[in-house]
């Protein structure tokens, strides 16, 4: 056999055994292993991926990329036929231009939709519409990137790629909703502005240039819409309700605007604009707020009314009344703006009537659960005073009935001297444990050791520092030595109290 026929025999045998790596990307048997452990990788990575070696064939082909494009890992790896997951037809997907070092071909097949990789060299990304991925199209954004081995030699490449499907649908549909919006404020004979939270113009329609002389090109992207309106710096209404400063809407406009009956972020007023026109202009305006999905606030529009000649007309309709007439209207006027302010003033007393009755609603379910929890925490305590109850008495009722019958035994038994100083030492320890003494002792002085609880017990029982030496088998000196540190921490120290009167008036 030729050697070039057995090294295809072989190549083919390694393709089919470790599923086409070492063949394809020209590994060694020392890297089969890395090569494993490198398919485990891809095949679990959660975003969409394939690898081709040098010969266009496809290596890996993840779990990923199956679920995206419907076809399983074992109908392609090993094959050419990666395009069918993309395409209608055969093509080059960018993975293969890589291979290929086609590079122009990239632009060819790609034209305005891809650039190369500011990260990695050899790598380009993309941002297309498949029509032929699933029901209706996919939108894919895909990144390619050249495979080579350590003599800079290519050997395959791996393609990524991201459905990015919603996110476009999203922004299309947003776009659409700017694009009508700018068309409905643009085309609308009533002149009107729209700014952002920042207070630079966003939209400047037609008839407003018409009205104001001021080119939008020349206004929009800056917050100059001010001198529209007047000869110095000054916020207009749209600029009042973007920084939520409603309240120096009067100290502005005073006398001059109400709040939109039909807008609850709106306000209406009509003003004399002398820096408009030649001969100044009367305006008729309404400014509200404009919201986002979430209810946040993102900008303003503002609409304007050229009411200069209906203003023009009702003033020389007005000079011809009498006195009698104008006062009349003013004090009709007077009352309509006083039923305005009294109406807003019966709406909000309902409205704090309202919220006092629930506050009072809300006071009363917070009382019934107070209640409730007084109620289980008196059953909790006496739950607990009766458990304590029963723990004494049964440790009571045990030491008298398996305890004390066997040291009354023992007293009566022949005894000597010793075991007769234990069995006190033992009955008297035992009436402290069932006594309050120690519980008291322990819980004002916490800090005595076991040795110096022991010795106090002793000191009270009326034991001699002797005594309490044979009995606890330790030196003289050691008692007198716990005897001092007992006197120290019950506060006894320099003092000529009795040690054993203080330590039994415990009891």
């Amino acid at each position: 056999m030729a050697p070039k026929e057995k090294d295809d025999r072989l190549q083919s045998e390694a393709e089919t055994k470790k599923g086409g790596i070492a063949s394809a990307l020209d590994l060694s048997e020392g890297t089969l292993r890395e090569s494993e452990l490198l398919r485990s990788v891809i095949d679990g990575y959660p975003i969409p991926a394939f690898v081709i070696g040098r010969d266009h064939k496809v290596i890996y082909w993840n779990r990923a990329l199956e679920e995206l494009s419907g076809i399983k890992a074992e109908n392609v790896i090993g094959t050419r036929q990666h395009w069918r997951a993309f395409y209608e037809s055969k093509r080059p997907c960018m993975a293969d231009l890589l291979v290929a070092e086609a590079k122009e071909g990239i632009e060819k097949w790609y034209e305005g939709k891809c650039r190369k990789s500011n990260l990695i060299e050899d790598a380009y990304e993309a941002t297309d519409f498949f029509p032929y991925l699933g029901e209706k199209g996919r939108w894919l954004r895909f990144t390619s990137s050249a495979l080579r081995d350590t003599t800079g030699e290519p050997i395959g490449a791996i393609e990524t790629l991201e459905d990015i499907t919603e996110r476009k649908v999203a922004e299309e549909a947003l776009r659409d909703s700017e694009q009508k919006l700018h068309s409905l404020i643009e085309g609308s004979p009533i002149p009107a502005f729209v700014i952002g939270n920042d207070h630079r113009v966003l939209f400047w329609n037609r008839a407003l240039e018409e009205l104001s002389g001021i080119r939008a090109g020349d206004i929009v992207g800056t917050n100059k819409h001010w001198r529209a309106f007047y000869d110095h710096d000054r916020p207009c209404m749209a600029d009042l309700l973007v920084d939520g400063a409603q309240d120096r809407i009067p100290q502005w406009y005073e006398g001059k605007f109400v709040k939109s009956s039909l807008i609850g972020d709106a306000y209406e007023a009509t003003d004399f604009f002398p820096a408009l026109g030649k001969d100044g202009r009367w305006l008729r305006f309404t400014a509200a707020l404009i919201r986002n999905l979430q209810g946040k606030v993102i900008g303003a529009l503002e609409t304007l009314e050229d009411v200069t000649d209906r203003k023009r007309a009702e003033e020389s309709l007005q000079k011809a009344y009498d006195g009698l007439e104008i006062r009349v209207q003013e004090r009709t006027r007077e009352l309509s703006e006083s039923s305005r302010a009294l109406q807003a003033e019966v709406m909000e007393r309902q409205q704090k009537e309202k919220d006092l009755k629930d506050r009072e609603k809300e006071l009363k379910i917070k009382s019934e659960r107070l209640e409730e929890m007084n109620t289980a925490l008196k059953v909790l305590l006496e739950q607990r005073d009766q458990d304590r109850k029963e723990l004494e008495e049964n440790i009571l009722g045990n030491v008298k009935e398996l305890i004390q019958p066997y040291i009354e035994n023992l007293r009566k038994s022949p005894l000597n001297d010793s075991q007769v100083s234990h069995l006190e030492v033992v009955e008297s320890n035992l009436n402290n444990i069932i006594s309050p003494f120690l519980r008291s002792l322990k819980s004002k002085y916490l800090n005595l050791t076991p040795r110096e609880t022991q010795v106090a017990t002793l000191i009270k029982e009326g034991k001699t520092s002797k005594d309490i030496s044979e009995l606890l088998n330790m030196s003289l000196a050691a008692v007198e030595f716990h005897r001092s540190n007992i006197r120290r921490k019950i506060g006894l120290r320099n003092k000529k109290a009795n040690l054993r009167s203080h330590l039994s008036s415990f009891l």
